[in-house]
């Protein structure tokens, strides 16, 4: 089986569109069962740094939802590290089914507020797990940091090699980590990035910034900018809502790609904006990638009747 597979475009938007398109996806969601999407590549770094630093205990941030929180769980289940994780928001007595997956894949749980969890590292919870362990080896929230971003550049050069001739590449935002670090590879074509997040334009330049410290060539470094292309705009009302539109393209979608699911968070509003511009005849590239990053289990926070690819 391919990792890369084609996308079909219903009927309605073929008669609306006078331009050829092929849009392929990537499937990244069928890698690393444990850590699909980017996640494995976020953690890859994070988990060789802390066993270089002899650390016996790992912590991450995340929401009771968090795809990252998920991920992190599942993975150093298998791992001899103490897993330890920073859970945005007072922990309920039922806890959400990604939240009792890791409880049972062996992680500890900390409930935090969400004043406390906006200040990082910098956080008394933090101060607290520090006290209490010692010698900790701390992953940013959805694996973020340079080290992250490296994993995403490593994922480049895999994705690049299984086909090297498409025009441009696109992928969903987050914390802007796998963004940075496909960004920084010199076999990544232009990259087109939609945000999940509103009121996020900013996020371009930290995307751009953290690019820049992956790679030592000034010639690539410089280019940068101009092959990156940032979209704030397609949040769909914020982050982890759903508008009326964007429900109504996944029911289309789903039924005629009912084998390619896209979650409810991040790859469904890329792809519905890729469509969108398709339809227009605004998108500017004959070949597209869609690099899909995983996510899926986040359906798990929605009603079963509103996941569309649950029935295809």
């Amino acid at each position: 089986m391919s990792f890369i597979q084609p996308i079909i475009l219903s009927t309605a938007f073929q008669q609306s569109s006078n331009h050829q398109y092929t849009l392929d996806i990537y499937r990244g969601d069928l890698e690393y069962p444990n850590a699909p999407g980017n996640k494995w590549h976020k953690l890859r770094h994070h988990l060789k740094a802390a066993e270089q630093q002899n650390a016996s205990v790992i912590a991450t941030f995340g929401g009771p939802f968090s795809n990252h929180l998920h991920a992190f769980g599942a993975t150093l289940r298998h791992l001899p590290f103490k897993a330890v994780a920073i859970v945005r928001g007072e922990l309920q007595s039922q806890l959400t089914p990604t939240l009792r997956d890791m409880a049972d894949d062996g992680v500890e749980l900390w409930p935090s507020t969400r004043s406390d969890y906006r200040r990082g590292i910098e956080s008394e919870i933090v101060g607290k797990i520090n006290q209490r362990y010692g010698s900790v080896y701390w992953i940013p929230e959805g694996g973020g940091g340079a080290l992250g971003a490296k994993g995403c550049h490593d994922w480049a050069n895999d994705i690049s090699a299984m086909d090297d001739k498409y025009d441009a590449w696109v992928v969903s935002s987050g914390t802007g980590t796998t963004a940075a670090g496909l960004l920084s590879n010199i076999h990544a074509p232009d990259l087109h990035v939609f945000s999940a997040l509103k009121g996020e334009p900013a996020q371009r330049g930290l995307i751009l910034d953290l690019a820049n410290q992956l790679t030592a060539e000034s010639i690539l470094s410089a280019e940068l900018g101009v092959k990156l292309f940032f979209h704030s705009d397609c949040h769909e009302g914020g982050f982890a809502k759903q508008s009326p539109a964007l429900n109504a393209f996944m029911r289309e979608f789903a039924d005629v790609n009912p084998n390619h699911p896209l979650d409810p968070i991040y790859t469904s509003k890329s792809m519905f904006a890729v469509f969108k511009a398709m339809k227009e005849g605004s998108w500017p590239y004959r070949r597209t990638l869609f690099i899909h990053t995983g996510g899926l289990q986040g359906w798990r926070g929605y009603s079963n009747h509103t996941n569309p690819f649950a029935c295809s």
